[in-house]
């Protein structure tokens, strides 16, 4: 809605306006009505003046005044006796008529007070006072019994008011008029007034220029009093406009909001009527909003279970304004129009109105999330793939239990690792795989009671917990499995697979050992009984020789892992030397060195052989391969001087399909030249994985990488395997090169080699070479790098000094 302030303005100003201007004329007209009657006022007492002068002239009789140049006998009075007389001391003195006094008074005196006065008369006793048209008329006048005329004319240019009364004559006018025939009571002429009215206008002028000047003021203040107004009006009505605006704004807002909203809303009065039902609220119900409105919502969304409770709680609402659920968000169920009931997720809010009270539920159906929360429950404490209990839920029971401690029966755990698996998945792929460990699962839970708790460690792993029984109950119990799963056939499409299992099994005394102990033995015992045949069980003793170093590997893929999560590997280098011409290559081998928690030095022979059993070494090595990289990023300079810089793959990392493409990654990450890494292959772990290593070798090979095979002619075929492996150096086996001074055959192996290498192309480097005995045969052999103690002892990798 608009407010129109500007016409209420305009209409104001021009009111006020009108208004003023009447007021001004009429005080102008006053004014001037005032000046009127000021001078008719002032020219009546100028007349009463020459009446009373007149009067007082003829009550006296007789006025006589001295005769000579001012006055001479008036021969008009020479009917008179004793008009003219001598006093005793000689004076001349001749009768004066009024008339005459007041004409001399105005011919000689009225410059003193501006106005004059005549006598005039029809028949005047001296010409000079006949009238002159206006004055006959007035003459007229008094005949027709006027008792006085007047009027405002102007005389030469200048403003007069003319003022005349009857002359009356009295009996003591007769004394001069008796012989004119007059008597007492006519009307003999007239005397008239003539007032000068210019002062009297220029007064009036000034007091008029006074009150418009007033008005002109007053009309300004009341503009500016409009201006105000209207200037305040305007932002008030701007102010009420934004206000309705922002209002019609909410609605709208509140409108789209509801028609929106992805949450039922739905709103109802004090006597529980439906006042808004939202779109969200149609497709969740099932009802269009024209049925539900007005329409008692408990018969049509609430349960009948619930609608008694529904109904106390909004009348206490109403007469306490008490509800523990009011403005709280909570579950409950709600009724659809095809009478299904359904959860909710409900937060109601109270609005009062004046009188009106309105409260509005925002709700939302929570049967998928209810279910997704189930789910989500579920998949937290159990395995998705095969239903069994998860790896989270069996290391807390087995807490459980070895915090309980022993009692008069005992706790077990049974370690399961399936065998043959990988043959399925290898043969028959994943899904076979997957569809092997769920029927697996299945079986293995028919075995079992109901009491004893069987979960998926991971991968084809299980475990199993026997809680409260005899010490010969998990020998039975593992024959039961071990039976179950030997007559068990998987069948895969046209194939056919028989699965085995191992066992391990370890009591929990309750004698101090931690989760990761008793799992570790647990394993090791399996591994025992895979070692011995497979589809065995094996009881832990803590006697074990075999067992004891099996749980000294577990311990130590614990340790690993701790030092990924606590940063605690760190890389060194050992030099490499160039037996040929050039001496200042710059080459050296990046080596792994990890610490413990205390900071001391662990090498890799005490923990290799468990990264290796465990798979860890993928891990590890692409650790280094990245660390190794960014050092160099970080190191440019000696970068730019490196020739040649080897790091060493374990076989599990060849077998790795995914880390030739990490590889290539990490050097256009770190801007690595590929032409100066050279990575080290064990002979083992080619000729184990050739068709891999060959692939692997040929691609990162045509990257630009260099390879080196390590520990050549510790194999009995080398010599077959070489020339299939696109190698670039070769790297002398230890062994031969330790004894080569004093064993002739050493010797003699390390010039085959050597010879061999260079007729295919191929440098070689000789290791271990821990003195200059063995350096100068090296030498004297053509050998082209030597690598040992003798060389460089190893070092940090930041401790690197070019040119030492």
């Amino acid at each position: 809605t608009k407010l129109y302030t500007g016409p209420y303005a305009w209409i104001l100003i021009i009111g006020w306006t009108i208004m003023l201007a009447g007021i001004a004329s009429w005080n102008a007209t006053q004014s001037k009505q005032t000046t009127k009657e000021i001078a008719a006022s002032q020219a009546r007492a100028y007349f009463k003046k020459d009446v009373a002068l007149r009067l007082w002239a003829t009550r006296h009789g007789r006025i006589y005044v001295p005769t000579g140049d001012n006055y001479q006998p008036e021969p008009l009075l020479a009917h008179i006796p004793e008009r003219d007389i001598t006093t005793p001391s000689g004076l001349n003195l001749s009768l004066i008529n009024p008339a005459r006094i007041i004409r001399q008074l105005d011919d000689e005196f009225s410059n003193l007070y501006g106005v004059s006065g005549r006598i005039t008369s029809e028949h005047p006793l001296r010409k000079e006072n006949l009238p002159d048209a206006w004055e006959r008329n007035a003459l007229q006048l008094f005949q027709q019994g006027e008792a006085e005329v007047f009027e405002f004319t102007s005389i030469d240019g200048k403003p007069i008011l003319r003022l005349m009364q009857p002359l009356v004559m009295k009996s003591d006018c007769l004394l001069c008029h008796a012989q004119q025939g007059y008597k007492a009571g006519d009307i003999g002429g007239g005397v008239g007034i003539l007032l000068p009215m210019q002062d009297l206008l220029d007064k009036e002028h000034a007091e008029l220029i006074k009150e418009r000047f007033t008005y002109f003021l007053l009309w300004l203040l009341g503009l500016a009093a409009i201006a105000f107004a209207y200037m305040r009006l305007r932002s008030q009505s701007r102010e009420r406009l934004q206000a309705v605006g922002a209002v019609e704004s909410s609605e709208r807002r509140k409108s789209a909001i509801m028609e929106a909203a992805l949450d039922c809303i739905v709103s109802i009065d004090a006597n529980g009527h439906i006042l808004e039902f939202n779109p969200a609220a149609e497709n969740t119900f099932g009802y269009q909003r024209e049925e539900v409105i007005g329409q008692d919502m408990a018969e049509l969304l609430i349960p009948g279970s619930k609608r008694e409770s529904h109904h106390q709680g909004l009348a206490r609402q109403l007469q306490t304004k008490e509800s523990s659920i009011l403005d709280t968000r909570i579950e409950t169920e709600a009724l659809r129009s095809d009478g299904s009931e359904f959860p909710i997720e409900l937060t109601i809010t109270r609005l009062d109105i004046g009188d009106e009270v309105i409260f509005t539920a925002f709700l939302r159906d929570i049967t998928e999330a209810r279910y997704m929360s189930e789910q989500l429950t579920w998949q937290a404490t159990h395995d998705v793939l095969t239903g069994l209990n998860n790896r989270h839920v069996f290391d807390k029971r087995l807490e459980e239990l070895v915090a309980a401690g022993r009692g008069e029966l005992h706790h077990f755990l049974l370690y399961l690792d399936l065998d043959q698996f990988k043959v399925v998945n290898d043969s028959s792929g994943h899904a076979a795989g997957d569809e092997l460990l769920r029927q697996l699962s299945t079986l293995l839970q028919e075995q079992i009671h109901v009491r004893h708790l069987l979960a998926r460690l991971g991968g084809d792993e299980f475990g199993l917990l026997l809680e409260d029984c005899t010490s010969k109950e998990p020998l039975d119990i593992a024959k039961i499995l071990l039976d179950a799963v030997s007559k068990f056939r998987f069948y895969w499409h046209d194939a056919s697979f028989s699965i085995g299992i191992s066992i391990g099994i370890v009591e929990i005394s309750g004698s101090g050992e931690s989760v990761p102990e008793l799992l570790s033995a647990a394993d090791a015992a399996c591994y025992k009984a895979k070692g011995e045949g497979r589809n065995r069980m094996h009881v832990f003793q803590p006697d074990d020789q075999d067992l004891a170093r099996r749980r000294g590997e577990i311990a130590w893929v614990s340790h690993i892992e701790a030092a990924f999560e606590e940063n605690r590997f760190h890389l060194f280098h050992q030099r490499i030397r160039s037996l040929g011409d050039d001496k200042n290559q710059l080459c050296f081998e990046i080596l792994l060195r990890m610490t413990d928690r205390s900071g001391e030095l662990i090498t890799p022979d005490r923990f290799i052989h468990a990264a290796e059993r465990y798979k860890l070494m993928p891990s590890i090595d692409r650790w280094v391969i990245r660390n190794t990289f960014s050092w160099l990023s970080d190191h440019s300079d000696i970068r730019e001087g490196t020739d040649l810089c080897t790091i060493n793959l374990s076989g599990y990392s060849i077998a790795d399909p995914y880390l030739k493409n990490f590889i290539l990654d990490q050097l256009r990450e770190f801007g690595t030249p590929p032409e100066i890494i050279c990575f080290e292959i064990t002979e083992t772990a080619a000729i184990t994985n050739l068709s891999q290593a060959t692939d692997f070798m040929g691609a990162l090979r045509d990257a630009g990488c260099l390879f080196a095979l390590d520990d050549f002619g510790s194999g009995m075929s080398s010599y077959g395997y070489l020339k299939r492996l696109p190698v670039d150096f070769l790297k002398i086996d230890g062994e031969f090169v330790r004894d080569m001074v004093f064993d002739r055959i050493s010797q003699a192996m390390v010039r085959s080699i050597h010879e061999i290498g260079h007729i295919m192309g191929k440098r070689t480097i000789a290791e271990y070479v821990e003195n200059d005995e063995i350096l100068e045969v090296l030498q004297q052999l053509g050998v082209d790098f030597a690598q040992g103690y003798a060389i460089h002892r190893p070092q940090a990798l930041d401790d690197m000094v070019v040119g030492d």
